[in-house]
């Protein structure tokens, strides 16, 4: 088997492992990024890099079974959640608060709306995917 950049490149101390990195991204369309932020990358904490994947995973198990109950009943999974941004216990309900929540479902349903959250939050999203976050914080 030949030897591969890859093989010397693991080798490489820390500051000159960033300054490769450097020159390989600046190889993609003349992408500048400093080796001050690699180096900063790669010095990371262990603890840090786990914390973000169990992060992940906790985010993965609680979207799967989100996303389990919304098939499993639509309408309901609607009005758990308008309960919970309302700040309303089911078992506190009042006849008046059980009233409007049974009417915003039927409009929900009715209107068949693609998105449960509000705009913005999809415009933010959809703007930081678009343009990252600093053009997002800049404006």
């Amino acid at each position: 088997m030949t030897k591969t950049y890859y093989d010397d490149f693991t080798k490489l101390p820390l500051t000159k492992m960033a300054q490769a990195m450097s020159d390989i991204t600046y190889g993609y369309e003349e992408t500048q990024v400093p080796k001050e932020h690699y180096k900063k990358a790669l010095s990371a904490g262990y603890e840090e890099i786990v914390s973000a994947n169990v992060s992940v995973k906790l985010v993965e198990t609680i979207y799967n079974m989100l996303n389990g109950l919304q098939k499993e009943s639509p309408r309901l999974f609607y009005q758990a959640l308008v309960l919970l941004d309302m700040g309303i216990k089911p078992s506190t309900m009042s006849a008046q608060q059980y009233q409007a929540l049974a009417l915003v479902s039927d409009d929900f349903e009715q209107n068949k709306k693609a998105h449960m959250l509000n705009a913005q939050t999809y415009e933010t999203f959809n703007d930081v995917l678009l343009n990252g976050t600093t053009y997002h914080f800049n404006n």
